[in-house]
């Protein structure tokens, strides 16, 4: 939602009327626009590893979701300088990604039957 409000905002501020999805005057607002529009790329892949991993790990997911959204503003607010290489500010999203396709993993395995309990019990935590 606070990334659709920036871009009806800097639509109105850079003068780009819809159907257009980019201008061919302002570099800034296709910034915005492409910060939002990757944004929308990767968030099916998000929710369904976030689901996926948050059956039998919620806390671990949710805190590797967390760092996620986390990397996503970072990467929009570097976006939206202007200069698409400010974008890397964001980076450390992988690691939320990262994170929640181990989890995936590990249900994956699990769903197996290679782990007996829940692998993080094994591994010092107290709930999965």
């Amino acid at each position: 939602m606070w990334l659709s409000r920036n871009v009806t905002k800097a639509r109105k501020e850079f003068n780009v009327e819809y159907p257009a999805l980019y201008s061919d005057d302002s570099n800034e607002f296709n910034c915005v626009q492409r910060a939002h529009q990757n944004f929308l790329e990767m968030y099916p892949v998000f929710l369904s590893q976030l689901f996926i991993g948050g059956t039998n790990f919620p806390r671990l997911a949710s805190g590797f979701g967390i760092i996620y959204l986390a990397g996503r503003v970072a990467y929009a607010k570097g976006y939206y300088t202007g200069e698409p290489k400010n974008r890397s500010r964001g980076r450390f999203m992988v690691v939320g990604l990262l994170g929640l396709l181990g989890l995936n993993i590990a249900t994956g395995l699990r769903q197996l039957g290679f782990f007996a309990t829940c692998p993080a019990r094994e591994w010092g935590f107290r709930n999965c």
